[in-house]
C-alpha cells in the first residue's frame, strides 16, 4: 500500500467519472484492456473490489463510491492549487511504424507484455505493406523493418534489432514425404507457398540459383497468419523465419526439414528519431532489446 502507484487512483477516477471503461479509454488514450488490467491492479493493492463487471450497466461497489468520492475532494483541490488534472503528464504515446509481417508473428508476445508493463505509454502501432518514408518524417517515432527495406531512408538513427534465421518448413502429414531429405536439391519443383513474395523474391532467387533448385508456386501471400494457416493444411513448402514459428515447432503442428545448405537471414533494424519523445523512445528501444536476450548497440 505504501508504493501505491498515483497514475492507478487516476485511471480508476476516469473510471468512475466516466461511468465506463470505454469512454474513459477514450479520454485518457489509453487502450481498454491496459486500463481494466491497472484498475484491476489497484483493487488487488487494495484488497477490495471497486467496480462491479457487468456488460448491461456500470456500477461501483461501496468502496468505490467512497474511493471515488475521496479522490474527487483530492483532484479538485489539485486542480485549483495546481493545473487541471487531464493536463497532467501521467500519460504519454509512441507510434510506431511496423511491417504486416514482423507484427503478427514476430513481436506479438513483445507488444502484449510493453502495454501490461507501461500502462501510461499508449503504442500507436500502424502495419503497413509498403514502407512509405514520408510517414516516417511526419507520423512515425520509431519504424522496424527488414533492412533492405530502410536503405531509401536517410536517418542516421538506425540499430541492428537481431538477424532472423530462415528455414523450410511443411505441414506434419506433410513431412513423411520430407523427412530423409538432406539437401534442397532433392525439393526441386515441389509445391511451394511464397511469404512475403516482393521482399524475399531477390534473395530467394539468389539461393535458389546458387543451388539450382526451382520450386513450383501454388500462393504467393503477403500475410503470414493465413501463410502459416496453409503450411499446417500441407499445401506446400514455405522458406520462413524461424522465430515466427517456434510454438509450432515446439507443438508440432508444423515441421522443419533438415538440409545440410544454409538459408538466407533477415536483418531487422530499428529507425527513430531525436525528438522531445527521445527517453521514451529509448525506453521502448532498450526493453525490446531485452525481449531478445541482448543489450542496445
Amino acid at each position: 500500500m505504501d508504493n501505491i502507484n498515483f497514475n492507478l487512483l487516476k485511471y480508476f477516477y476516469y473510471v468512475a467519472y466516466y461511468k465506463g471503461f470505454t469512454n474513459a479509454s477514450k479520454q485518457l488514450r489509453i487502450v481498454q484492456s491496459a486500463l481494466s488490467y491497472n484498475v484491476k491492479s489497484l483493487e488487488n493493492l487494495l484488497g477490495k473490489v471497486l467496480i462491479i463487471r457487468n456488460k448491461k450497466k456500470f456500477e461501483l461497489t461501496d468502496d468505490g463510491m467512497e474511493l471515488y468520492e475521496t479522490l474527487k475532494t483530492v483532484f479538485s483541490i489539485l486542480e485549483k492549487t495546481f493545473i487541471p488534472l487531464s493536463q497532467t503528464n501521467f500519460f504519454h504515446e509512441l507510434s510506431i511504424g511496423i511491417r504486416y509481417s514482423l507484427s503478427d508473428l514476430i513481436f506479438k508476445d513483445f507488444f502484449s507484455d510493453f502495454i501490461n508493463n507501461n500502462p501510461n505509454i499508449h503504442l500507436n502501432i500502424n502495419l503497413y505493406s509498403k514502407l512509405d518514408n514520408r510517414k516516417f518524417e511526419e507520423d512515425y517515432d520509431i519504424v522496424i523493418d527488414y533492412e533492405e527495406n530502410t536503405t531509401s531512408m536517410n536517418n542516421p538513427n538506425k540499430k541492428t534489432l537481431c538477424e532472423l534465421s530462415n528455414i523450410i518448413v511443411c505441414g506434419k502429414d506433410l513431412f513423411n514425404s520430407y523427412k530423409e531429405v538432406k539437401s534442397i536439391k532433392e525439393l526441386d519443383n515441389e509445391n511451394f507457398i511464397a511469404l512475403c513474395p516482393n521482399k524475399k523474391k531477390g534473395k530467394m532467387n539468389k539461393f535458389c540459383f546458387e543451388n539450382d533448385i526451382s520450386f513450383k508456386d501454388v500462393v504467393s501471400i503477403n500475410d503470414s497468419i493465413t501463410c502459416l494457416n496453409l503450411i499446417k493444411e500441407n499445401i506446400g513448402l514455405c522458406i520462413i523465419n524461424e522465430e515466427s514459428v517456434k510454438k509450432e515447432l515446439l507443438n508440432g503442428s508444423i515441421k522443419k526439414i533438415n538440409i545440410t545448405e544454409e538459408i538466407f537471414k533477415d536483418k531487422i533494424v530499428i529507425i527513430y528519431k531525436d525528438n522531445k519523445k527521445s527517453n521514451l523512445i529509448n525506453k521502448f528501444i532498450e526493453e525490446l532489446f531485452k525481449s531478445y536476450g541482448k543489450e542496445e548497440k
